[in-house]
């Protein structure tokens, strides 16, 4: 999908400063910090989620809703704790 690109002509100007010095096209640097762009976005996005379920869980232990159990049991109930060679 194609798209246009509107930028300032102070923005045009360092763009095209940028292209001239690392020798590349003002395409390929726009595409590059577009790029930069959504890839920050997403980790953005990526840790806003990591908070809300610190959150949810925090909200959760306060309400007493979160119990724990040994990890022997945790063992058998995953059936992990077969005897050697079964």
């Amino acid at each position: 999908m194609a798209m246009t690109l509107r930028l300032s002509e102070a923005d045009d100007r360092l763009l095209s400063d940028r292209a001239r010095t690392e020798n590349r096209s003002k395409q390929e640097i726009a595409r590059e910090a577009i790029r930069a762009y959504l890839n920050d976005h997403d980790r953005r996005v990526e840790d806003l989620e990591d908070d809300l379920a610190i959150a949810r869980y925090s909200l959760r232990r306060e309400l007493n809703e979160v119990s724990y159990t040994p990890h022997t049991e945790a063992r058998r109930a995953l059936g992990l704790d077969r005897p050697v060679g079964e």
